[in-house]
């Protein structure tokens, strides 16, 4: 029974030094796909950080709704009906001819 003691930490022993030895590097090296791996890995990790931190710091800042998008994301324009369009019955000359060269001017600007 003694015997059997002395030989469980003569094996505790050399498993300690064998750790100790390595001293927590790899037992194989690595190999080049492995290493791309852990690089990109790396970088996901640090974009995904970035990312998270630029979403904290710009929860407060609201930013206009994206050209073309009526405020809700997926919702679709639509053309309004004459009776939602607002009274224009108070507009002078020179305001409704100033909004009709606007409006031409776009036209032609998104034509070209």
């Amino acid at each position: 029974m003694r015997n059997l003691d002395y030989r469980n930490v003569l094996i505790s022993l050399c498993i300690v030094n064998l750790f100790t030895l390595s001293e927590g590097r790899p037992l194989r090296k690595r190999t080049v796909s492995e290493v791309q791996y852990m690089h990109d890995f790396g970088e996901l990790k640090q974009v995904q950080e970035r990312r998270q931190w630029l979403q904290m710091r710009l929860q407060g800042i609201h930013t206009a709704p994206a050209w073309g998008s009526s405020g809700e994301a997926g919702r679709t324009m639509r053309r309004l009906r004459p009776e939602e369009l607002p009274d224009l019955s108070d507009m002078t000359q020179e305001e409704i001819q100033f909004a009709l060269s606007l409006l031409e001017k776009l036209l032609k600007s998104k034509q070209s």
